[in-house]
């Protein structure tokens, strides 16, 4: 499987620019753990719900593809 895109500094200035077809498939699968498809991600249907919690309100499993993307708790709260 590919591996993740190493994110330098903030991780929406990586993900924001990318098209759901810029993404590897490991990427793409994180996405998908918060929620994310082709779809949502190409602002066609609304954001997941993910996309309006906070960390401390994320699952587990949310928390850890969110860390894979390059957030900390601070960054994803930011949002």
């Amino acid at each position: 499987m590919a591996s993740v895109r190493n994110v330098d500094g903030s991780p929406d200035e990586v993900w924001d620019d990318l098209e759901w077809a810029d993404m590897n498939e490991a990427e793409q699968a994180l996405w998908a753990v918060l929620g994310w498809d082709e779809d949502s991600w190409q602002e066609e249907t609304d954001p997941p719900e993910s996309d309006e919690l906070y960390w401390a309100d994320l699952s587990s499993a949310q928390q850890k593809a969110a860390g894979e993307l390059g957030y900390t708790q601070e960054l994803w709260d930011e949002e």
